[in-house]
């Protein structure tokens, strides 16, 4: 493989997960010296780096002459893709379901599962606008993630190790990209990460799990934001 490959994986596996420790130390020391902590700014930023990385790594593909359906961009069709759509649908009722009811909890449940989020909830919308940064940056998320740690890192990792060894190495690396999160966070999205690889490996194709990641950030954030958008929760809301 040529060295521009190992470049990518070595940002991925190394670098982004120290910088999030290190930018999660940063945003900690902002909240003890009492500044306000900016999402919407948070939000452009996470959607600038994602697409520039993205932009490098597709222009990598073309330059070598690589074909899509290495990134998992197949036709859709056969029956993993069409049993997981099904999922799929499943799942979407699932999130709808837990973002109505975020909207009708009482004050009191809103304040416990505000109190659960402990840091994550620096990083979620609390208001309309903010909403709607996120919605953006939850795109990006689902576009670019799924691309690059589903499609690059499990067809970089399969030509070295079986394809169950990828997935879960590809899971775990992750997780570490969301270290800015805390170890509970890193954890989360490790497992999360997991049954994405899985959905793309029995599907065999990206399509799904980029429009499943989509749908799980999008509609989770609606549903903190009703959360967190609550007057009783106002006092333990970092304010934007």
């Amino acid at each position: 493989m040529p060295i521009v490959d190992h470049i990518f994986i070595l940002l991925l596996f190394v670098v982004q997960p120290i910088h999030g420790v290190f930018e999660a130390r940063s945003y900690d020391a902002q909240a003890r010296a009492g500044r306000p902590f900016n999402r919407a700014r948070f939000y452009r930023q996470t959607a600038l780096m994602e697409w520039s990385f993205l932009a490098a790594l597709a222009a990598a593909w073309f330059i070598y002459g690589r074909p899509l359906a290495d990134l998992g961009f197949v036709p859709p069709g056969g029956p993993g893709f069409w049993g997981g759509a099904a999922v799929l649908v499943l799942f979407t009722g699932f999130l709808l379901y837990a973002w109505w009811a975020a909207k009708k909890a009482s004050a009191d449940d809103k304040a416990k599962q505000a109190e659960s989020l402990g840091k994550l909830v620096r990083y979620l919308p609390h208001n309309g606008r903010e909403l709607r940064g996120f919605i953006g940056v939850s795109l990006t998320a689902g576009i670019v993630e799924e691309i690059v740690y589903r499609g690059f890192v499990l067809w970089y990792l399969g030509q070295i190790m079986p394809l169950w060894a990828a997935v879960a190495v590809s899971s775990l690396v992750f997780g570490l990209a969301h270290s800015y999160q805390g170890a509970n966070g890193a954890v989360r999205c490790g497992l999360t990460g997991l049954a994405f690889a899985v959905f793309y490996v029995v599907t065999g194709s990206i399509w799904l799990p980029i429009v499943a990641h989509v749908l799980l950030d999008v509609l989770q954030g609606a549903a903190l934001r009703e959360i967190l958008s609550s007057k009783a929760n106002a006092l333990q809301a970092e304010p934007a």
